[in-house]
């Protein structure tokens, strides 16, 4: 009945360490890839029973195994994408037997349940996945600034944008996401009169004057776009311009506003929304 038990607790163990890398990786795997995977590491962790075998134990072997192991329940593009798969298939491996060991430990049981075992693999895994996750977090706060090549009627420029959550504006006629942009940044590209223009207090009089005597083309691509700021329950109104397309990491992004601001700040000349990174 001993082996049984074992043959079934690595099953489960081996599936929930894949499935945990499959989340991971943000790869979809198959149920029946990652269970196929499951019973291979489940036939060499018998192997262990039978010591005869000891060349099996080897270092070169087990990395073959699990060589074989991440071929068989993951799928990839490339070289250098399966490498990045069998790295984190190993770290997730190392991680959920340490800390199942540690809770082991830790609650000083000495007779392990099938139950617990795949209990604490489970409890692991999940850790794992929060573990992951804030690093992530983290590493996305360090790169919260983006290099934006902002193209408008054959023209362009770069500037430097910040990543802000609290930026979620959208054109409410075309819904296209919006990035605020200093309007100095677009000297040469706009008239003058909208790059020197006071948008803080703003007249809607006066900024369709100002329009109106701009290229026709510009005046077709003008939108106002109603917002509040954060603790208030006044409306105010961003005068924005639907350019031809953003780049952003060599992804050239169309249906996308900008919305022209006066704010100050030496770090960066736009506001970004992370709306528009979910596009690549």
């Amino acid at each position: 009945m001993y082996i049984e038990y074992y043959i079934i607790e690595n099953l489960l163990i081996n599936y929930i360490i894949i499935s945990c890398t499959s989340i991971l990786i943000k790869k979809y795997s198959s149920e029946k890839k990652k269970w196929l995977g499951s019973f291979i590491g489940t036939i060499y962790s018998v192997v262990y029973l039978y010591p005869g075998l000891e060349i099996l134990f080897t270092l070169p072997f087990k990395l073959l195994i699990m060589t074989f192991i991440t071929l068989i329940s993951f799928t990839y593009r490339d070289k250098k994408e399966f490498i990045r798969i069998s790295v984190v298939f190993y770290l997730v491996n190392v991680f959920i037997c340490g800390s199942t060991y540690f809770i082991i430990y830790f609650t000083g049981i000495e007779h392990m349940k099938i139950s617990f075992l795949i209990v604490c693999a489970y409890i692991s895994c999940e850790l794992l996945k929060y573990i992951y996750r804030d690093m992530k977090t983290l590493k996305y706060i360090k790169d919260i600034k983006k290099t934006i090549d902002i193209n408008l009627l054959g023209k362009h420029c770069i500037c430097e944008a910040l990543i802000d959550s609290g930026n979620l504006l959208k054109d409410p006629l075309g819904n296209n996401e919006v990035i605020i942009v200093k309007s100095k940044t677009l000297k040469g590209i706009v008239s003058d009169e909208l790059v020197e223009y006071d948008y803080e207090n703003m007249d809607i009089s006066k900024v369709q004057n100002i329009i109106s005597s701009s290229d026709r083309e510009l005046i077709s691509r003008v939108k106002l776009i109603p917002y509040k700021h954060a603790g208030s329950n006044n409306s105010s109104i961003i005068l924005g311009i639907k350019v031809d397309y953003v780049e952003i990491d060599k992804n050239k992004i169309s249906n996308v506003v900008i919305g022209l601001s006066n704010f100050d700040d030496s770090e960066y000349d736009a506001i970004l929304n992370p709306s528009i990174l979910q596009e690549f």
